[in-house]
């Protein structure tokens, strides 16, 4: 209710909800970000408090971000135990840390911590900053639980502009009840304070799992035709393995053999994951290589470019497929490298199988954006829809063309922007009007099968035209890279298809990148200049979870004394979402839903638009983090 304990949700799992102990009103959401880390966010709404800034707006509202970290779980002989940092940025006027250990002697579940600052309870002797809290929860029933602790708030204490309480708790003990009606379903009643009736409500969840049913994949079929290459017609294995790939839902495939190994080139087009593609891949070439077959190559491609090869021993293969072969001995046998190598049409001309059909892929993302913390309203948002259309032109470009119909906006403001707004007036683009959100050519060269150049050329976003370029090296197995990037852009005019305002910006990015191939975790450096001029350093990190959800947080630190208004000072900060399309889907999809958030639109280190960088399109398919993930082979 008030007190923390020493529990954490578990990794990629969230926590939503909202609770109310008036004059209180909290908001909030937790995830459990690593193993052993949980990071959670609270808004606190207090009821009897003006904001000050006028009557849309409402009372005043805190925003607080907290972290607890487990140091280690409950076992036979010793409780859990976590560290935990309450409303670390901002104004913290809700500030406290607290060392805390939960006991489970079931029914009984224990909770004793020491804290600091807000959470300081009962004095501890010759310890003036500390202070002891604690309680216990008792399961009366599997889906009913009694709660009582000791509520170590001295509310007359906190800071006047959230002193919500300011005569104090009456009584320092809260009691409650929790109900699980369903699971992952919280439902909360209690009496706190000593004269304060509190509700709650929350839904606990594994962020990705799929809404509806998923269609199985067909079962694995046995080998059909084992003779060796000189008793086969190579013109017609190859056709026939084509066709299996084709009709697997792989596009741009090419199949060919030099009579000794089987090779398919391919663009992933069915799975999410280019794991289980590959694996895909390889199982049909198995199932129709001869038995003298010395390897087995699939090359998998982005905008039909060949980005890595995966090459096994059909033996080898066999064996693992049959769990005759563990994991980490696979993992030795099975090659993975990236790649820029083409067969040679001459040589292979009478025994391979092209597919030449355009390659195109349409869509519609479900459009949700939030504008917060305006004096018209604190939460605005939009939402709407946004077909796309993504073809495929020549090797390395691509068309991409995506229209934004909104159905339903709120978004305005009472705030007039600076008159050398760059991205703080984007509330006049998200209104009710529709428009093209892109409307470019995107086009990736590769100059080796380690560095790659990117260009794109058009309706950038919903803000602005012009012209973006990169250039990225991957280094050792692919968990490092280097790069730079550069932007000329030109600002869009709002309500508008086409115009464009005598606005010009740019950018010049060194960007670094490393990924953690154990906890999935990439983290991406920036230094450079930004579009308002502002110069300095944006640090960018980002998770991927078994589900496939990729969750993340940027922060910067750039110079802005000679920004105007309210972009002096500040810091740019926020987080975002790329989930996947299967979420929503009864089959498997690489495609994805990417959504972000942030608490002021600022103009600080701001940048346009990306639909892809080039470390999104060739990271997962570098060898270290394909290898990390090599189990999917054989889903």
């Amino acid at each position: 209710m008030e007190i923390p304990n020493a529990r954490i949700l578990d990794d990629g799992v969230i926590r939503v909800g909202v609770a109310q102990a008036l004059p209180y009103r909290w908001y909030y959401g937790g995830m459990g970000v690593f193993p052993g880390l949980e990071a959670s966010f609270r808004l606190t709404q207090i009821t009897n408090i003006p904001s000050g800034l006028g009557p849309d707006y409402g009372s005043n509202k805190d925003k607080a971000l907290d972290l607890k970290y487990q140091i280690f779980p409950e076992s036979r002989r010793f409780p859990a135990l976590a560290i935990g940092f309450q409303d670390i940025t901002g104004t913290q006027l809700f500030e406290a840390q607290y060392l805390v250990a939960n006991r489970q002697i079931f029914p009984f579940d224990f909770t004793i911590g020491i804290g600091r600052k807000r959470l300081k309870g009962l004095e501890l002797p010759l310890i003036d900053e500390l202070g002891l809290f604690g309680g216990v929860e008792v399961a009366l029933h599997p889906k009913i639980h009694f709660m009582a602790e000791y509520n170590p708030v001295d509310y007359e204490e906190d800071k006047p502009s959230v002193r919500g309480v300011p005569e104090g708790a009456d009584w320092p003990v809260n009691i409650g009840m929790r109900y699980k009606p369903f699971p992952g379903i919280d439902l909360g009643l209690s009496y706190q304070r000593g004269d304060t009736l509190g509700l709650s409500v929350h839904i606990q969840t594994s962020l990705g799992e799929p809404v509806l049913p998923q269609k199985a994949d067909p079962p694995p079929q046995v080998p059909v035709d084992q003779r060796p290459f000189e008793e086969r017609d190579a013109k017609e294995m190859v056709e026939k393995i084509h066709k299996a790939i084709h009709d697997s839902g792989f596009a741009d495939v090419t199949v060919y053999t030099d009579g000794k190994d089987l090779t398919a080139e391919f663009t992933n087009t069915r799975y999410l994951s280019y794991q289980k593609a590959a694996g895909r891949v390889l199982r049909i070439l198995l199932l129709y290589a001869p038995a003298d077959t010395k390897k087995l190559n699939v090359v998998v491609k982005q905008k039909k470019l060949p980005i890595a090869e995966v090459s096994v021993a059909p033996d080898h293969l066999e064996k693992y497929l049959l769990g005759e072969i563990p994991d980490d001995i696979f993992l030795k046998l099975v090659d993975v490298k990236l790649t820029d190598e083409k067969p040679d049409p001459e040589q292979l001309e009478a025994i391979q199988v092209a597919e030449r059909k355009l390659l195109y892929n349409v869509g519609v993302k479900p459009s949700f954006q939030t504008y917060l913390n305006d004096p018209s309203g604190f939460f605005k948002f939009r939402v709407g829809i946004k077909p796309y259309a993504i073809v495929d032109l020549w090797k390395g470009a691509q068309g991409i063309a995506r229209y934004d119909i909104p159905f339903y906006s709120n978004i305005e403001s009472s705030n007039e922007p600076v008159p050398d707004a760059v991205v703080s007036d984007s509330w006049k683009y998200l209104d009710e009007s529709y428009s093209f959100d892109r409307l470019l050519i995107d086009q990736t060269v590769q100059f080796s099968e380690r560095i790659y150049g990117g260009i794109s050329i058009g309706y950038l976003d919903k803000m602005f035209a012009g012209v973006t370029g990169q250039v990225l090296a991957f280094l050792g197995e692919g968990n490092f890279a280097v790069g730079l990037e550069s932007d000329w852009v030109r600002k869009r005019e709002p309500d508008s298809q086409f115009g464009l305002l005598d606005l010009d910006y740019y950018t010049v990015l060194a960007n670094g990148y490393y990924y953690n191939t154990k906890l999935a975790t990439t983290v991406q450096v920036s230094y450079g200049r930004f579009m308002a001029g502002d110069v300095g350093w944006l640090f960018t990190v980002s998770r991927q979870y078994d589900t496939g959800i990729v969750a993340g947080a940027w922060y910067s630190l750039t110079d802005t004394d000679d920004l105007t208004g309210y972009n002096k000072g500040y810091n740019d900060k926020g987080v975002f979402l790329s989930l996947p399309a299967r979420i929503f889907l009864t089959n498997d999809s690489p495609d994805r839903y990417s959504y972000s958030a942030k608490p002021w639109s600022r103009d600080v280190a701001a940048k346009p638009t990306r639909r892809q960088t080039l470390f999104d399109l060739v990271n997962e398919l570098t060898p270290a983090v394909f290898r990390s993930r090599s189990t999917e082979l054989k889903q």
